[in-house]
């Protein structure tokens, strides 16, 4: 009897020490395990902020790319082409005017005027003289609406923008941007001119943080009332003297990790050694390895649409700034060709600024595009360069082979081989055995230098991400050679 007291008190003592020291061991663990989760939640809170701020400053490039478009028409007083550049492009939306000021005897006169809708124009947005001011985007207000003067200046000129704020924001609404997090921009004077409520827009920000500029800033939000993530970021461009506010949601991903911590050591607290566990544990290790792969393959996509975009905005200047110099030279010696080679133009142009989410086109529209850009090439090397030969059949048109691929290959042909009449250069783009050829003669500026690549890297990124083999790269002492094999889109 005494012994089996004895017995159970020390089981008890036993019992009652394990559980003080699992308590313990939870508590420690917990601890650690809040911590680490807390540090991964910020870092991930922070990675979602930039992303945010870098769609954002993707899309104001996209207006500064066509507001010196507009700029460069101006400066040729091409006006008609300015408003066709605004009806195919997404500025449409809340570019309510534009004035073009020229210097002559010291002052700024107007030379090109345009309003959306010159019977109900607001006249507080017409300008009869050029603000001294011209270093920033200026805040306007009226009984009618509220908006923005940005400016571009030309080599011959200026050119003066009038924004509408509401349809601004509009835009940028409709653009999805607010997933788990939300932006504003305010200008030089801390006017408020994108908030997701417009009541907002046209106020004063009432600054409320200790610290600036913002950095890993959680407060409360004006907004949703609700606990925030604050970054900030400075845009580029004509947009320089604004400022850019990402807001995150804190609770965005810290329960969803915090779960996956409780569950885990749950789990390992009431006997990791069962087998019913242990196959828990399995088909968990399984969907989460799933979703991280269906993950990382929605982070390829993204990757290589990105990298298409950066790789037009690295080619378009360039591109432009040549064959504006080719049309300059042709004006005053063919006429009916130089209109061809604006036509040209517009149409290749037209082509580098759309968009589309799959990185694909068909073999037609690039076949098209291929052609009009070697006309423009053309004109500006003439005889170093032999025509372009093209022999693909007529149902292959139809399939599909990575965005601008044909384009950068002939672009880039162009600008690795010397160039001269004695030997021109020769491009081919033929069908063989389900896929096409890019050929090219070689002779290279430069020998030692790999011609191949950022373009084609891009190239190759997309038939990885699609899954599709057979891209292919050969040198020759006589020729650089380049497989594309079709992709079929249906099956993908």
């Amino acid at each position: 009897m005494v012994a089996s007291i004895s017995f159970t008190r020390n089981r008890i003592r036993i019992l009652g020490l394990a559980l003080v020291f699992v308590v313990s061991i939870y508590i420690i663990m917990f601890r650690v395990i809040d911590q680490r989760l807390e540090r991964l939640n910020k870092r991930i809170l922070k990675e979602v902020s930039l992303e945010k701020s870098e769609l954002v400053q993707k899309e104001f490039d996209d207006f500064d790319r066509i507001f010196h478009l507009m700029g460069l028409a101006a400066d040729e007083g091409q006006q008609e082409f300015m408003n066709k550049l605004i009806e195919q492009d997404s500025v449409k939306q809340f570019l309510v005017a534009y004035t073009y000021w020229k210097p002559e005897s010291g002052n700024y006169l107007k030379r090109l005027t345009w309003y959306v809708d010159s019977l109900n124009i607001d006249s507080a947005i017409i300008s009869n003289e050029l603000s001294v001011d011209r270093s920033s985007t200026r805040f306007i207000k009226s009984n009618k609406g509220m908006y923005i003067h940005a400016y571009v200046t030309t080599s011959a000129g200026i050119l003066q923008l009038t924004l509408d704020l509401h349809k601004l924001n509009a835009y940028f609404w409709g653009r999805n941007f607010g997933r788990h997090a939300y932006f504003e921009v305010y200008d030089a004077d801390g006017i408020c001119l994108i908030y997701p409520d417009v009541k907002r827009i046209g106020q004063k920000r009432v600054t409320t943080w200790k610290r600036y500029p913002l950095k890993d800033s959680t407060m409360v939000s004006d907004y949703i009332h609700m606990e925030v993530l604050m970054e900030e970021f400075k845009l580029q461009g004509i947009w320089s003297n604004s400022k850019l506010f990402v807001n995150v949601l804190l609770i965005m991903t810290e329960e969803e990790v915090r779960d996956i911590g409780n569950t885990t050591f749950l789990l390992g607290a009431i006997g990791i050694a069962t087998m019913l566990v242990f196959m828990f544990l399995i088909d968990l290790q399984n969907r989460k390895a799933k979703q991280l792969m269906l993950r990382n393959l929605e982070y390829q996509k993204e990757d290589a649409l990105l990298r298409f975009e950066n790789l037009k905005r690295k080619v378009d200047p360039h591109f432009l700034f040549n064959a504006l110099g080719s049309l300059q030279q042709l004006i005053g010696k063919d006429p009916i060709q130089a209109k061809a080679f604006v036509v040209k133009m517009a149409k290749v142009y037209r082509k580098f600024l759309s968009r589309d989410e799959t990185g694909l086109t068909t073999i037609k529209e690039e076949i098209v595009l291929a052609e009009e850009y070697f006309f423009l090439q053309k004109i500006r090397f003439a005889d170093t360069l032999n025509p372009l030969e093209i022999n693909i059949s007529t149902e292959s048109m139809a399939l599909y082979i990575p965005r601008f691929s044909l384009q950068i290959l002939i672009e880039n042909a162009i600008k690795h081989n010397e160039l001269n009449k004695e030997k021109p250069l020769s491009i081919s783009i033929i069908e063989t055995h389900g896929q096409l050829v890019v050929r090219n003669t070689v002779l290279l500026k430069n020998p030692d230098v790999d011609s191949a690549g950022y373009g084609t890297q891009v190239i190759a990124h997309v038939y990885d991400f699609y899954h599709v083999q057979g891209f292919e790269i050969q040198y020759t002492e006589a020729y650089f050679i380049v497989y594309l094999p079709f992709i079929h889109i249906d099956s993908q």
